[in-house]
């Protein structure tokens, strides 16, 4: 009734494989990027902000001043209370003349 050093090691170098490939398998196909910037700096694809770091309160009634005048708009949340409103970069003009600037 000994103790096998050579079985131990077995079992040690087929759970280190079963490790890598695990690891191997379930890694992300894509890198994480995180959450865009904000500003005017920021790569959003085809949003453009036209207000930003608004209170909650102001970027609804933006929003909704703009949805009223046929501006596509949404809203994308900075901070706890910080929000920037965007519009498609068509609409930009559009959307400046119905804010008054």
């Amino acid at each position: 009734m000994g103790f096998d050093l050579g079985l131990m090691g077995f079992v040690l170098i087929i759970a280190a494989l079963m490790m890598l490939l695990m690891r191997w398998v379930f890694k992300p196909s894509r890198p994480r990027t995180g959450r865009p910037d904000h500003g005017p700096d920021a790569d959003l694809g085809l949003l453009t902000p036209i207000r930003a770091g608004v209170s909650r309160s102001q970027a609804i009634s933006i929003k909704n001043q703009l949805s009223e005048n046929g501006v596509r708009c949404s809203l994308s949340r900075l901070e706890l209370d910080r929000y920037d409103v965007l519009v498609f970069r068509p609409d930009l003009d559009k959307a400046g003349e119905v804010l008054g600037g």
